[in-house]
């Protein structure tokens, strides 16, 4: 399978869980609920990691791709532990959520070399919101919940849209 539909193929779950996520800071859902749909983004998301650094010959994927989506992966295990445990200090989560968007900011830029713009977008995107993560949880402003829920819920939103054109085939477009 070519790169850009297996990669399609997770975000356009990730782009679903994130817009849960969204509405479960905003007070809408149930921990449970959402620990599900989080155990099978990572779930999915770590399949593509394994078939990407392990799937020789047969992945169109690299080191370098399992890597960056093996973030996502853990992100949303971490999450989903986190809700099913009903875990109140999330500061570890926050700062781990530091680490990612220090990896994702830079993955951009070198997303940008290849051309893709919109890819490129997306992992600044993405980096801001795990930055937003990080002062949420782990400098624990709370304050901040509701536009974080907000901005989750939208990244959401452009992640499915982009997910689903690389799942169908439309992304990159050249």
């Amino acid at each position: 399978m070519p790169l850009y539909e297996v990669l399609g193929m997770g975000l356009l779950f990730v782009g679903g869980v994130l817009f849960v996520n969204g509405l479960w800071l905003l007070g809408y859902g149930d921990n449970r609920d959402v620990a599900i749909f989080n155990f099978l983004t990572g779930l999915i998301t770590f399949l593509i990691v394994l078939w990407w650094a392990f799937g020789g010959d047969a992945s169109d994927g690299t080191p370098f791709n399992a890597a960056g989506t093996m973030l996502f992966s853990f992100t949303y295990l971490w999450i989903g532990a986190n809700a099913i445990r009903g875990v109140e200090d999330q500061r570890s989560f926050g700062w781990y959520c530091f680490f990612v968007a220090l990896t994702a900011a830079p993955t951009g830029y070198l997303v940008l070399l290849t051309g893709d713009i919109g890819l490129t977008a997306l992992w600044w995107v993405w980096a801001v919101l795990w930055a937003a993560f990080f002062v949420l949880l782990g400098l624990q402003r709370d304050d901040l919940t509701v536009p974080v829920g907000w901005f989750t819920a939208a990244t959401g939103v452009a992640t499915a849209v982009g997910g689903y054109l690389m799942a169908a085939g439309f992304w990159p477009w050249a």
